[in-house]
């Protein structure tokens, strides 16, 4: 858009906007929510541009600074930017200076850039601040290998991230964009938004240790403890708003990447609490938030118009103290008919919500919106321990938890922790899938919620293989003779988990022969806490360890009742049988 002219407050346009633009702000479960678009001005005092042709050929200028260079870069236009395809060609490149103290790029805006907006490579304490990045292919603001630190991110902003055509990708990821790319924790943001990319708002994308010319760095951003993620705003992105996981290779590829920081990321120290706080998201047909790693959390979050708000592929991560929003006066189009809105959704484990407030949960679709609910199609283990602690719903259904899928071990162990009694009525409830299995004496059906409320306590029983031949598929049976059905964790089929209820006998039916080094799992239970398996075992020679991490065997009981009787520290085969008991 060009201005005609300005008067105080009031702008007048050349022509009018081609598409509506929200311009208000509404208050809503006591948060305020700030849906309005953003405006940049792209024309500065000074410009630096490719030439006529560059539009066609995608060869634009670029500016690098070098090691002993000074850069301080302000009110600066850089447009036709960026070499496409071209390692090294970006419109603004700090490149392996060092310590750069002092040295800033502020106030300028970069726009129709064929490579980037901001590289900082090998560099660090840089000041990036009150900048604009629009229509960027791939990548937005870079930290290119994972060594730089120190630097900060103040207030800018970020529209428009591109994919590249076939062929013309600096990195694999660059088909994903983010707006700003961080290989490294220890860096700020604070303030900035990222808004339209065809990938990510926030990447946090970790490698194990710094690639590129920085391979052979100490750093290892897996275990980093985070600087500063404060006040930042991703909305309207094709891929999750904040994105922690995903991290690089060293050939460019990326992987599944735990962010788990640490008080000294080179040894076995105490883990760091890592705290994204004031983030707000809008407006993602996706995932407004995805963590993974440990001890992180997601703090005074407001999260409004998301197909889903927040998964945690994680452990011992939290969102705390935030609004969760279905449906602003601004929901309008967007998401495909049908499509359920979900606010918090637990995964893995443990995780939890604390002090969080649902509001606007009530739309109808192919299933109910919800407040609550589950990583759908799920296949992985997930602890019974993930809590729901202090919430509020307002206009909200509490929860929905879908039937489970038949390959999707997951879906059949669904459950969490009631902590406080805020969503079922009475601190101290446990909330399970419709899955017969995990159900008990203790359980009363919420069928609007399509689950199960229960007293009693569950635990994580599991059947594992020390070696590769896979255990699953195989049955897991209960002492009244229901059966549960489980395929393994995907890809490897050498384990497979289900939620059981402490106290019981179990018995284990393989489908595909008896693996020749069983092992059997009992997670996230309290002292005094057991269930008995048995399993065929037809193999004369047998030698029974408790505890794998010590390797200490235990004895053979002399009978079933003798076994029965025992703390544990005994097993029965019974040879005539075939059968072993624990």
């Amino acid at each position: 858009a060009v201005l005609a002219s300005v008067s105080g407050a009031p702008v007048r346009l050349e022509q009018p906007l081609r598409v509506a633009h929200w311009g208000e702000r509404e208050v809503i479960g006591g948060a305020t929510v700030d849906e309005r678009a953003e405006v940049a001005l792209l024309t500065r005092n000074i410009t630096i541009q490719g030439d006529s042709a560059s539009l066609a050929t995608g060869i634009g200028a670029h500016v690098m600074v070098m090691q002993g260079a000074q850069a301080h870069v302000e009110g600066v236009t850089f447009s036709r930017v960026g070499q496409k395809a071209r390692l090294a060609r970006y419109p603004m490149h700090w490149h392996l200076v060092g310590a750069a103290d002092g040295q800033y790029f502020r106030r300028n805006s970069v726009w129709k850039s064929f490579n980037r907006c901001l590289t900082i490579h090998g560099t660090d304490n840089v000041l990036v601040d009150g900048n604009v990045c629009h229509d960027h292919i791939g990548h937005g603001y870079f930290l290119e290998d994972g060594a730089e630190t120190g630097n900060q991110f103040l207030g800018n902003l970020g529209l428009t991230g591109r994919q590249p055509a076939t062929g013309e990708a600096v990195l694999p990821s660059d088909s994903r964009p983010a707006t700003f790319w961080i290989t490294n924790p220890d860096n700020t943001y604070r303030g900035n938004h990222a808004a339209g990319s065809r990938g990510f708002g926030f990447w946090y994308a970790l490698p194990s240790a710094p690639t590129g010319l920085s391979t052979g760095r100490p750093a290892l951003p897996r275990r980093t403890p985070l600087r500063e993620f404060r006040d930042n705003v991703a909305h309207s992105n094709r891929s999750a708003g904040l994105n922690v996981d995903d991290g690089p290779r060293a050939d460019g590829t990326t992987e599944t990447a735990n962010f788990s920081p640490r008080t000294d990321p080179a040894s076995d120290t105490p883990p760091v609490i890592a705290d994204f706080t004031g983030f707000r998201g809008w407006k993602h047909s996706g995932r407004a938030v995805w963590l993974r790693g440990s001890h992180l959390r997601l703090t005074n979050a407001v999260l409004s118009d998301n197909a889903i708000g927040a998964t945690f592929a994680a452990s011992e991560t939290f969102v705390q103290n935030s609004v969760f929003i279905g449906e602003s006066a601004n929901r309008g189009a967007g998401l495909a008919a049908g499509t359920p809105f979900r606010g918090y959704e637990f995964y893995d484990g443990r995780v939890g919500a604390e002090n969080v407030k649902f509001v606007n949960y009530t739309a109808t679709g192919s299933i109910p919106s919800s407040a609550l609910g589950y990583n759908r199609r799920n296949a992985f283990p997930l602890s019974p321990t993930n809590f729901a602690r202090g919430l509020e719903f307002q206009n909200a259904n509490e929860l929905y938890l879908e039937q489970p899928q038949a390959d999707k071990d997951g879906d059949k162990a669904a459950v969490f922790f009631d902590s406080t009694g805020t969503v079922t009525g009475a601190a101290g409830n446990f909330v399970l899938a419709n899955v017969p299995f995990m159900l008990g004496s203790d359980c009363t059906q919420r069928a609007a919620w399509n689950s199960w409320v229960c007293t009693g306590r569950r635990v994580r029983l599991g059947v594992r293989n020390n070696s590769t031949e896979p255990v699953a598929p195989l049955t897991l049976r209960r002492d009244d003779a229901v059966g549960l059905a489980l395929a393994g964790v995907p890809d490897s089929r050498t384990s497979a988990y289900a939620t059981a209820i402490p106290g019981r006998k179990y018995s284990v039916e393989w489908g595909t022969g008896v693996p020749p080094r069983p092992r059997i799992h009992l997670d996230r239970s309290r002292e005094g806490e057991w269930v008995q398996v048995a399993f065929p075992w037809s193999n004369a020679n047998v030698n029974v360890i408790r505890d794998y991490n010590t390797s200490r065997p235990i004895a053979a009981a002399v009978s079933l009742a003798e076994l029965e009787a025992s703390t544990g520290d005994r097993y029965f085969h019974d040879a005539g049988a075939g059968v072993m008991h624990l």
